[in-house]
C-alpha cells in the first residue's frame, strides 16, 4: 500500500487525477492526463520497499557508472600518450569539478527533492518546478563556460603548475580545460534533467541517455586522440559532444511529456517565480554549494599535493582516485533511491516507510561496500595495467590500491546516509558536516606532506589517509545527526 511500481508511492493518484483526498484533488484536462500518462510507466502491481529501492537504484547505478567508465577509458587512452597528458587531464578535471559542481551537484540534489515533493503533494505543480530548475541550469552553465574558458590559465596555475618550469604540463592542462569548458552548459542541463527524472523515481530515461552518449564517447575519443592527432584534447572534445547529445535528448523528453513545461516562462520572465520551488532551489543550492566546494576542494588539494611526489606518482594518484570514485557508484545509486523515497514518504508522513527505507539502504550499503572491496582486491593484479604501461605509474597504483580497498565499506555507508539527509531536506547539516570533514581531511594531507613525508610514497600515504578521514568523519557525523532532536526525520526513526 506504500509503494507502487514506477515512480513512487502516489502513482495511483496520478491516474486518478489527484491526491488520495479525492475532493481536494486538482482537475486536469484530458489532453494533459493523456500526456502525463505517457510520461509515467504503467502501474501493474505493488512493490515492496526492497523492490522499489532496486527499481530506482539499478538504472541509476548504470547511469552513474557510464560517466566514470567513459572517464576511465579516456584515461587509459590518454595514458598511452604519456604521463604528462594523463596528469594534465587529471588536473584540468579537478579544476572543472571545483567550478562546475558548485552549481551542478546542489542543483541536482535540490531538484530531486523538490520534484519528489511536488509529485506527491496536492498541488503537484511539476511544470513550474521543472521549468525553474531548467532555467537556473541554463544560466549556471553559461556562467561556468565563461569562467572556465577565460580563467583557465589562472586556475591551472592555482593547482601548482608553473607556466615556465612545467611548460608542457601547463599548456596541455589549459587546453584540455578550455575544451571541456565549452561543454559546461550541457553538463549542467544534463544533471538538472536527471534531477527531474530522479524526483519522479524514473532513473531509466537518464540511463538510456547517458549510455548512448558514453558509448559514442568511447568510440569517438580514440578517433580524435590518435586518428585526428589531437592528443588529450581529443578526449575532451568527445566528452563535450556526447554531453550535448544526452542533455538535449532529456530536455526534449521533459518538454514533450510534462504538461505546461516551457523554458523562459519562470525565472527568465517573471519575478514571481522566485516564490515556492524557485526560492527553495536557490536558497538550498547556495547552502549545498558550500558542501560541493568542500568536496571538490579536498580532491583538488589532493591532486595538487600529489605533484610533490612527481608526475608519474601524481598520475598514479589520478587513476586511483577515479577508480575509488567509480567503485562507490552503486552506493551512490542507493543514495538516489533513498532520497527520492524518503522525500515522498516524509511528505506523506508515512512513518513505517521511512523507517524501512533507512534500514534497507544502510544494510545494502554495508554489503555493497564489502563486496566491492573484495572484488577490487581480487582484480588488483589486472587493474593497474589497464591504465598505463609506465612502470613508475604502475608501481604507484599498486601502492594505493590497499587504500581504495579498505575504505570501501566506510565510503559506501557515507554515500547512502547522504541520501537519507537529502531525502529529509536536512541540507544545512549536510553542508556543515562536509565542511568539518573536509577541513580535517585537508589538514591531515597538508601536515603529512609538508612535515612528515620523507619520500614520494609518503606523500601519497598522507593524501590517502586524508581521504580516509574525509569519509570516516562524514559517516560518524551523519550517524550522530540521526540521534539529534533537530533532525527533520528523527520522529520517524526514534520517536519523541
Amino acid at each position: 500500500l506504500v509503494l507502487k511500481r514506477g515512480h513512487g508511492p502516489l502513482l495511483r493518484r496520478a491516474r486518478a487525477g489527484g491526491t488520495s483526498g479525492g475532493k481536494g484533488s486538482v482537475s486536469v484536462k484530458n489532453e494533459k492526463k493523456t500526456k502525463e500518462k505517457d510520461f509515467l510507466p504503467e502501474d501493474q502491481s505493488s512493490l515492496s520497499i526492497n523492490d522499489s529501492i532496486i527499481t530506482i537504484a539499478l538504472p541509476a547505478f548504470f547511469a552513474l557508472a557510464a560517466d566514470p567508465i567513459a572517464s576511465l577509458v579516456d584515461s587509459a587512452w590518454i595514458g598511452r600518450i604519456g604521463a604528462i597528458p594523463l596528469t594534465a587531464s587529471g588536473l584540468a578535471i579537478a579544476v572543472l569539478n571545483i567550478v562546475v559542481k558548485l552549481f551542478n551537484s546542489p542543483l541536482l540534489s535540490v531538484t530531486t527533492s523538490v520534484i519528489a515533493k511536488a509529485y506527491v503533494s496536492p498541488k503537484r505543480d511539476l511544470s513550474k518546478a521543472s521549468s525553474i530548475a531548467i532555467e537556473l541550469g541554463i544560466l549556471a552553465g553559461g556562467a561556468q563556460t565563461v569562467l572556465l574558458f577565460v580563467g583557465a590559465p589562472f586556475l591551472i596555475h592555482l593547482m601548482g603548475v608553473d607556466s615556465v618550469s612545467d611548460h608542457d604540463l601547463y599548456e596541455t592542462a589549459v587546453s584540455f580545460l578550455r575544451v571541456r569548458a565549452l561543454g559546461a552548459p550541457a553538463n549542467v542541463l544534463l544533471l538538472t534533467t536527471q534531477g527531474i527524472f530522479r524526483g519522479l523515481g524514473d532513473t531509466k530515461r537518464p540511463f538510456y541517455a547517458t549510455l548512448a552518449g558514453n558509448v559514442l564517447n568511447v568510440g569517438l575519443a580514440p578517433l580524435l586522440i590518435f586518428g585526428a592527432g589531437i592528443g588529450a584534447d581529443g578526449a575532451a572534445w568527445a566528452t563535450v559532444v556526447c554531453e550535448y547529445i544526452s542533455a538535449l535528448y532529456l530536455l526534449y523528453v521533459v518538454y514533450e511529456k510534462i504538461p505546461g513545461f516551457r523554458i523562459g516562462s519562470s525565472v527568465l520572465q517573471s519575478g514571481e517565480a522566485f516564490a515556492g520551488p524557485a526560492k527553495q532551489l536557490l536558497s538550498t543550492s547556495g547552502v549545498l554549494a558550500l558542501r560541493s566546494l568542500c568536496v571538490v576542494g579536498t580532491y583538488a588539494t589532493a591532486s595538487s599535493l600529489s605533484l610533490e611526489a612527481g608526475e608519474e606518482l601524481s598520475a598514479a594518484h589520478q587513476v586511483s582516485h577515479q577508480l575509488w570514485q567509480g567503485s562507490t557508484l552503486l552506493a551512490d545509486a542507493l543514495a538516489v533511491a533513498a532520497q527520492t523515497l524518503m522525500a515522498q514518504s516524509i511528505t506523506r508522513e508515512d512513518e513505517e516507510a521511512v523507517v524501512e527505507i533507512v534500514k534497507k539502504v544502510c544494510g545494502l550499503g554495508l554489503v555493497l561496500g564489502t563486496v566491492t572491496a573484495l572484488l577490487i582486491q581480487a582484480s588488483s593484479g589486472i587493474l593497474p595495467g589497464l591504465f598505463s604501461d609506465d612502470q613508475s605509474v604502475l608501481s604507484g597504483i599498486d601502492f594505493l590500491l590497499p587504500f581504495v580497498v579498505l575504505t570501501q565499506p566506510i565510503t559506501a555507508l557515507a554515500f547512502v546516509l547522504d541520501g537519507v539527509l537529502y531525502g529529509g531536506s536536512d541540507f544545512n547539516f549536510a553542508a556543515k558536516c562536509m565542511f568539518v570533514s573536509a577541513a580535517s581531511a585537508t589538514s591531515v594531507m597538508a601536515l603529512g606532506v609538508n612535515f612528515f613525508a620523507e619520500s614520494d610514497y609518503d606523500v601519497l600515504t598522507s593524501i590517502w589517509v586524508g581521504n580516509t578521514v574525509l569519509m570516516s568523519m562524514r559517516l560518524l557525523a551523519i550517524s550522530y545527526r540521526m540521534q539529534q532532536k533537530g533532525a527533520p526525520f528523527r520522529k520517524y526513526l526514534i520517536g519523541d
